[in-house]
């Protein structure tokens, strides 16, 4: 592609998504002798650190770069559904306008069954000859339960590399439990009838606060309350036959934890703005005392510590994190774009951004759990992660620095406990039809002061999930 060509891509790019472009001055017209036929796209969803992190590394890339080729971070706006749908769209153009992907992982499927994105196994050891050998070096690199996250097809080839993690953790107020007590209640049922007590003793309205807007948060919400109550909410085909979503009746797990949800809305147990509201709207409530406890990503750890401690008025509140039973993995994933005329750049973008060092520095100075093993078995001390920090131009995380090491233990324990969400090219499509069926019975709950639930509705949410999950 010449110069003329791959401006004119950059502009599409920014235009089409309505986004932010970092790392360039401006999109340049024909002619301008700027290199533009070496700019690497990098497509990513908001960056959530407050310090503009993914910037920075990108042009800590950009600096050491001596071939001409730079790197510009183009940050998609919307939900992660919406950024989906554009990354998707640029793709199906049949040149996709981005050569790097940061997909998140539940959509990494899609895009390796309509051939968007390349098998990153055998680019990785640098050749194209032992798929094995190479899936075999990033294994060594990577958590494995991470990896289960970007693998697909029937030989499970990895289509992507880790570049942040996350899963479901449970977020409470440690000056208002016993956390011995909490500690001894390994299933969801026995958590909730814990905070259900602490919530009555300390005066807080709602024991527990989640997302169950409708949008992805409630199927993922959902699915970590069928697995914590033992069920699963979707069950393997047998055979070599798709998953399917599980039988739900009176007589199985599936349709206690539903009724569990709806109880749980009826009474007040579930604060009824789960039904309303994100991941952030859980915190600012939690952090406001509206709730003893509240399901979220471990992301947000960072800023409850920073933000409970500039608001401190000497009562401050006490916050610990522990795992969530039944909780699902989450995270994002690098992809090289199908088709990239800088597929060999692009690559070496993957690998520094997915780097041991990078991966520290999305940790301790931005709250991104790291998906390389060794940043979990070699945590930095306080003084260390400051240093680091101050080096990125990021300070101020005080509260942060002195947990955050720690901090990696019950993570990791997390992530090595959780389920993969299902693995599917349609996973958007079955996300859509849970999240669209459970919304209005949940609501009808938590307004009418009873759970009972349609039998007929639920039964029509099952099968249009299921037909979802398996593209019909």
């Amino acid at each position: 592609m010449g110069t003329e060509g791959a401006a004119l891509r950059g502009c599409v790019a920014a235009v089409a998504a309505a986004a932010t472009v970092l790392g360039a001055a401006a999109c340049q017209g024909p002619g301008a002798d700027d290199g533009s036929d070496r700019i690497i796209y990098f497509a990513t969803g908001r960056d959530v650190s407050d310090n503009n992190l993914y910037r920075r590394l990108i042009q800590e890339w950009n600096e050491d770069r001596t071939d001409g080729y730079r790197a510009y971070l183009v940050e998609l706006p919307g939900s992660a559904d919406e950024q989906y749908a554009e990354m998707m769209r640029s793709a199906q153009t049949g040149r996709s306008e981005y050569d790097v992907l940061n997909l998140d992982n539940q959509f990494t499927a899609a895009f390796a069954e309509a051939g968007r994105i390349e098998e990153l196994g055998p680019l990785w050891a640098g050749g194209e000859g032992d798929p094995a050998g190479a899936q075999s070096q990033m294994e060594g690199v990577f958590r494995s339960e991470l990896l289960e996250t970007v693998r697909y097809g029937p030989d499970r080839r990895i289509y992507a590399a880790p570049f942040t993690a996350d899963v479901g953790m449970l977020y409470y107020r440690a000056d208002l439990l016993d956390e011995e007590e909490l500690d001894a209640r390994e299933d969801l049922p026995g958590l909730l009838e814990t905070l259900s007590e602490a919530a009555g003793e300390a005066g807080v309205d709602h024991p527990y606060i989640g997302q169950f807007d409708a949008y992805e948060g409630l199927t993922v919400n959902t699915m970590e309350v069928v697995g914590g109550v033992g069920g699963a909410l979707v069950v393997p085909g047998e055979g070599n036959a798709p998953p399917r979503v599980a039988v739900i009746d009176q007589n199985n797990p599936e349709y206690g934890a539903l009724e569990f949800i709806a109880d749980g809305f009826a009474d007040g147990t579930f604060h009824p703005a789960s039904l309303e509201g994100g991941e952030e709207d859980s915190y600012v409530r939690f952090l406001g005392g509206e709730a003893v406890a509240m399901r979220n990503w471990p992301t947000w750890y960072r800023r409850l510590l920073i933000t409970s401690a500039e608001a401190g008025d000497g009562e401050e509140a006490e916050y610990a994190v522990r795992a969530l039973p039944g909780a699902l993995l989450g995270g994002q994933s690098l992809a090289l774009a199908d088709g990239t005329p800088h597929r060999d750049r692009a690559l070496e973008l993957i690998r520094f951004l997915t780097g041991e060092d990078r991966q520290k520095t999305l940790f301790y100075c931005g709250g991104y759990m790291p998906t390389h093993s060794g940043v979990y078995t070699d945590a930095l001390p306080p003084g260390e992660a400051e240093a680091l920090c101050t080096q990125h131009g990021v300070s101020g995380q005080e509260e942060w620095y002195a947990e955050a090491g720690e901090f990696l233990t019950p993570v990791g324990d997390a992530i090595a406990d959780a389920r993969v969400r299902p693995v599917t090219p349609y996973y958007s499509q079955f996300s859509e039809a849970v999240y669209t069926g459970l919304h209005p019975l949940f609501t009808a709950a938590a307004a009418g002061g009873e759970a009972p639930l349609d039998p007929a509705a639920l039964a029509g949410t099952r099968t249009e999930a299921d037909a979802a999950l398996r593209g019909e």
